[in-house]
């Protein structure tokens, strides 16, 4: 029953998160590698967007070209954090304002007080953190995405979501000071969600390796091999159509202050699948039912299959009550002494057993 209601509630919730519902994850921060890039994921999230009419402004560090299903894209290659500050403002207003003339030509008598929300997608964060550890810079990189956050004051009630990537494999200088943390780890204590993508490949040799006890294989730059920047998947691991797709490893902080901590399986959405209402299924599954990584239940043989056999694992009723009737040592201890009398070694001479009086005196 607690594994059932674990499955639903933790499906709920990779449900809200992609699809940003009820405002679960004001700051989302995905990190990424280069044996399993976070692109999947920020097309699930425009999917999903689009599916909802949820407007994504989308903060283009790398991505040269506008994705399908974004409303506004932002090229941010040549400008100051203060003018992409600017630019997702403006966005935010514009859509705002749409949001208020959508519920004006609303009919009368229907529910008004749902409010709208926008997504803002941010495709790398590599170059404002490298910026923001220059100390001349003058980028604050908590402020600069707080101010993301921040509504506009025409339509206070706008609810403003902000996904952001980053690249653990991607160098860069430390800050001046020794005792100041990195971006990184800050923006992991302020985000509420951390979602970490994993290679499925990877994860699957890994699993082989613990299975047979053996010293789990090591990819990419973890090879610490010259020249080699991402590693090779075994022809072992070589995944059926359906079964393609990354592992999402999330970690969701409550308002509460609890975390909820579970392993996803994301497939890869096909092109070619249909645009009806059966795009509303949820595709996304726990990694604990993918077919290479369910486990298998042990089958409890019952005790008609036990008689044949040449010893019996069970008890009869007759050594059930011998045993019941047993009285061990410390029972005996109990009863005569009490407690607060310490220790005491009780034991019956036998026959064969020389008392001698003195060392008793002793």
């Amino acid at each position: 029953m607690s594994q059932q209601r674990r499955r639903t509630h933790n499906l709920l919730l990779i449900s809200k998160l992609l699809g940003q519902r009820d405002h679960v994850s004001p700051f989302t921060l995905v990190s990424d590698s280069l044996e399993q890039t976070a692109k999947p994921l920020l097309r699930e999230y425009c999917r999903r967007a689009k599916l909802s009419k949820t407007p994504i402004i989308f903060l283009s560090f790398e991505t040269f070209f506008k994705p399908a299903d974004v409303e506004t894209f932002v090229a941010c290659f040549d400008q100051s954090p203060l003018q992409i500050s600017q630019a997702v403002a403006g966005a935010i207003a514009a859509i705002s304002a749409s949001s208020k003339r959508m519920q004006n030509r609303r009919i009368v008598g229907r529910s008004t007080d749902s409010c709208t929300g926008c997504v803002v997608l941010i495709d790398s964060l590599t170059t404002l953190e490298v910026v923001s550890t220059r100390p001349n810079a003058g980028l604050n990189l908590t402020a600069f995405l707080s101010s993301l956050l921040q509504p506009p004051k025409q339509n206070s009630q706008l609810q403003i979501s902000v996904v952001a990537v980053h690249h653990t494999d991607v160098p860069f200088d430390k800050s001046t000071s020794s005792y100041a943390p990195t971006p990184f780890s800050l923006l992991s204590y302020l985000a509420t969600t951390v979602i970490t993508v994993h290679s499925l490949p990877i994860l699957l040799a890994e699993k082989a390796a613990r299975d047979r006890s053996q010293a789990m294989p090591l990819f990419g730059l973890s090879e610490e091999s010259e020249g080699v920047l991402i590693g090779l998947a075994s022809k072992g691991n070589i995944l059926q159509p359906e079964d393609r797709g990354l592992v999402l490893e999330v970690e969701h902080r409550r308002r509460s202050g609890r975390g909820v901590l579970e392993w996803y399986f994301l497939p890869v959405v096909t092109k070619q699948e249909p645009t009806n209402t059966q795009v509303f299924r949820e595709i996304v599954t726990l990694l604990d039912d993918h077919p290479h990584f369910r486990k298998q239940r042990e089958e409890q043989i019952p005790d008609q299959e036990l008689t044949g056999m040449t010893f019996e694992l069970g008890l009869t009723n007759r050594q059930r009550q011998e045993r019941e009737g047993v009285v061990l040592p410390y029972f005996d201890a109990q009863k005569t002494g009490g407690g607060g009398e310490g220790g005491r070694i009780l034991y019956d001479m036998g026959v064969e057993d020389d008392f001698d009086e003195e060392e008793d005196d002793i």
